[in-house]
């Protein structure tokens, strides 16, 4: 039975709680930058392992026990960041947990 529960358990994950690597995709580069009770980061891609003409990046952020995604622009490949900031409050500040690149 113990079994079942904890399969149920993983199974049932959120997504946010799954971070991504701590280094940015390949032809990107990311910095990570402290907001007024919040933090943000910002990417630039020269090239993606796909084709694409267009980019953003995802911030998977978190405050306490609520985790959120917060999405940049869509910037073409080789222009200006694309930004995303996770924005918390007076008593709970909120970070950024992880990220992911959406190509298009």
């Amino acid at each position: 039975m113990a079994a079942f529960s904890a399969a149920g358990f993983l199974a049932a994950s959120p997504a946010a709680a799954a971070t991504e690597g701590q280094f940015p995709p390949y032809g990107c580069d990311s910095n990570r930058y402290g907001i007024l009770f919040g933090e943000g980061i910002s990417m630039t891609c020269f090239s993606l392992p796909r084709h694409s003409e267009t980019y953003r990046v995802v911030a998977h952020c978190a405050s306490g026990s609520s985790f959120w995604y917060t999405v940049g622009h869509w910037v073409p490949i080789g222009f200006g960041p694309s930004t995303a900031e996770c924005h918390g409050a007076l008593l709970s500040s909120a970070y950024v947990a992880g990220y992911h690149v959406d190509d298009f």
